[in-house]
């Protein structure tokens, strides 16, 4: 086999970043916890409403957010659900495409960024869409669950990386936004199959985090706070 052949099918079968697997098994294994109940194999009669309560109690709610810009009394209950809501599905179809497409983006990127800088990705987008939905959903309306806003921040990020390896051959950076085409495209379907949710904003605020986020969590992005900071100074 040749050299280049060679290279391109270690390339092709790169372990996924172990944070990233960590991430998915959690999302995975807490979906499977509500498959069984709803089957009736854990939890008993009422097992089946899990999902429903786990939702109001991890869900982001527009509540959550209002209750801490307002002064209300900053608790753990209050606090889990920024997060928490990655992990809680609508459904079992939700929970097996969003898992899928969190393996394929975070592969691609832990490809360029290390373990820790996958890690504050999920995080930070996840942060940053419930804080954005909290900010512009409606009262009332149904909690933000789901891991999406970190699938389309990885989305961003691995757009970022493209752009910096099309300019460093010297070629047009339009294909590097194929990926958000995708989301365009995923976006219009949804809102086509299930109606405009009240969620896109959080999709939408992942994206845009995790491609500025690429910026100093690259490999070399300490030289690149470094030079921003040496032009703020040399104003």
């Amino acid at each position: 086999m040749e050299p280049t052949q060679r290279k391109r099918n270690q390339a092709a079968f790169n372990p996924v970043s172990p944070i990233v697997v960590v991430l998915v098994v959690a999302i995975v294994g807490i979906e499977l916890v509500f498959q069984a109940a709803e089957h009736g194999l854990i939890g008993g009669p009422l097992a089946g409403g899990w999902r429903i309560e786990m939702m109001r109690f991890f869900g982001f709610h527009k509540a959550v957010f209002d209750h801490i810009v307002q002064g209300g009394e900053i608790e753990p209950k209050v606090v889990w659900p920024f997060l928490s809501y990655l992990f809680i599905h609508q459904s079992f179809m939700q929970m097996l495409i969003v898992s899928a497409l969190i393996l394929a983006m975070g592969k691609m990127i832990s490809e360029m960024f290390s373990g820790l800088a996958v890690l504050v990705l999920f995080v930070v987008c996840g942060l940053a869409g419930a804080l954005v939905f909290g900010l512009y959903s409606k009262e009332g309306g149904f909690p933000l669950s789901g891991a999406y806003p970190v699938f389309y921040g990885f989305i961003g990020t691995y757009t970022w990386i493209q752009i910096y390896a099309l300019r460093a051959k010297g070629l047009s950076i339009l294909p590097a936004f194929s990926a958000v085409g995708m989301f365009i495209v995923l976006r219009s379907g949804f809102a086509l199959y299930f109606g405009v949710p009240n969620d896109w904003m959080a999709d939408l605020t992942g994206l845009l985090t995790g491609f500025f986020l690429a910026f100093i969590l690259a490999p070399d992005g300490k030289d690149r706070i470094k030079g921003w900071v040496r032009a703020l100074r040399a104003r």
